[in-house]
């Protein structure tokens, strides 16, 4: 062998090498593109149901701060109205209603006299 051959055979079994590890490189390549795309499948559809989830949750709170308005308003109404309740009987008690009164002392109703 001469020395053109026996580097045109080193070339020839540095090429042949070379595509083999291309060839594990592409394949390690194509796995990370597979990786890649599922994760991006992945967080995409994350995205979406995080939406749905907000979109409910938002609604929840709206629903809490309401409920946390009417137990104020009904903090605040129930003892006006309990107040009214017991002042009833007592107003019916203690003043005594007078059809047919008036403030003059004299009523045509009952004293045709006074007029």
């Amino acid at each position: 062998m001469t020395d053109d051959q026996r580097q045109y055979d080193d070339e020839a079994e540095r090429r042949l090498s070379w595509r083999a590890e291309a060839e594990v490189l592409h394949g390690r390549l194509d796995t990370i593109e597979s990786l890649s795309r599922a994760t991006h499948d992945t967080v995409v559809a994350h995205v979406a149901e995080e939406r749905e989830t907000k979109a409910a949750i938002e609604e929840l709170i709206l629903l809490w701060r309401g409920s946390k308005m009417m137990v104020s308003a009904a903090k605040i109404l129930i003892p006006i109205g309990a107040a009214l309740v017991g002042a009833a009987p007592w107003v019916k008690d203690h003043l005594k209603w007078r059809v047919g009164y008036c403030y003059a002392g004299c009523c045509p109703a009952f004293r045709p006299s006074c007029s």
